[in-house]
């Protein structure tokens, strides 16, 4: 079996062209079979509660169900991310790929060779570009999170991704991260476009918060056993300092940051001003697996 590429595919999926018309179907047979392009056989995890969609069924993706779901979380039968690593570790195969299922893929040969021979503790994370049915318009990388992470067998195996749902936030800070202070080596993405088009509807504050929480609280009770880059351990003091209210650009806005983490631990405001500085501080860090690199 070659390379799985593991992803959740909606059972209802929506896009629009660049002249509003719905191009959902034809978009997602794309992203389909450019995987099965770049030399990878599509997975697709679901809960035993949402029907698939009719695509999944015509291209012959492999279908692993899982009993559980996000929906008293999300609203909707999302798949948590454990799921998806489970899956990743029982198909067996000697490296595992978990992408966005709205994600078009497109590797050169070096690219190919290089991300079908993953060692067992190596590591690949890879930004998208944006783009509205135009590729030669695209965006810059989106620098928020990773819609491809690929990893050997050893990499994956035995992490704790606690209530971190596929498809909402987090989940992509996390698991690069998580790989990262396991001592992972990233190797480069030279050569790898991760192509997506724009839309809009995705997660809301709430969500947003409810993961981010999630996400430090994962960090914190992260095995001793698993923090084996000194990098990523700074980082975990940054972030804590983040916490303890030592943020802001201005001496007005450090004051009162500090008193809201002293009086006010629980405020919304507070959390929101946290991970959002948690965020701007985790994409500095996954810069450093992402970036172009020379010895590719």
């Amino acid at each position: 079996m070659p390379s799985p590429i593991i992803t959740s595919i909606p059972p209802y999926f929506v896009r629009k062209d660049a002249k509003g018309n719905e191009i959902g179907t034809a978009y997602l047979t794309r992203c389909i079979q450019s995987w099965r392009d770049c030399g990878f056989t599509p997975v697709t995890v679901n809960s035993e509660n949402e029907d698939l969609h009719p695509v999944i069924t015509e291209l012959g993706v492999k279908v692993m169900r899982v009993p559980t779901d996000a929906s008293d979380l999300t609203g909707r039968p999302h798949v948590f991310l454990s799921d998806l690593l489970d899956a990743a570790i029982e198909l067996g195969q000697e490296r595992a790929f978990i992408v966005n299922a709205d994600i078009e893929l497109d590797l050169d040969a070096e690219a190919k060779t290089r991300l079908h021979s993953l060692g067992s503790n190596q590591a690949i994370g890879v930004h998208r570009r944006d783009h509205r049915g135009d590729k030669s318009a695209s965006e810059i990388p989106y620098t928020g999170g990773i819609d491809l992470l690929g990893a050997g067998h050893k990499a994956f195996r035995g992490l704790d991704c606690g209530k971190l749902v596929f498809g909402m936030p987090w989940w992509d800070h996390y698991l690069p991260l998580a790989l990262l202070w396991r001592d992972a080596e990233f190797v480069s993405a030279n050569g790898v476009d991760v192509w997506h088009l724009d839309h809009g509807g995705r997660w809301n504050k709430g969500q947003h918060i409810r993961f981010g929480q999630e996400f430090m609280r994962l960090l914190r009770a992260t095995n001793l056993s698993d923090r084996r880059n000194s990098e990523v351990n700074q980082h975990l003091e940054q972030l804590e300092r983040v916490a303890r209210g030592h943020y802001g650009n201005t001496a007005f806005q450090s004051i009162q940051a500090r008193i809201l983490a002293a009086l006010f631990p629980r405020m919304q405001t507070h959390k929101r001003r946290v991970l959002r500085e948690t965020s701007l501080l985790n994409i500095s860090m996954l810069s450093k697996i992402t970036e172009p690199r020379a010895d590719a």
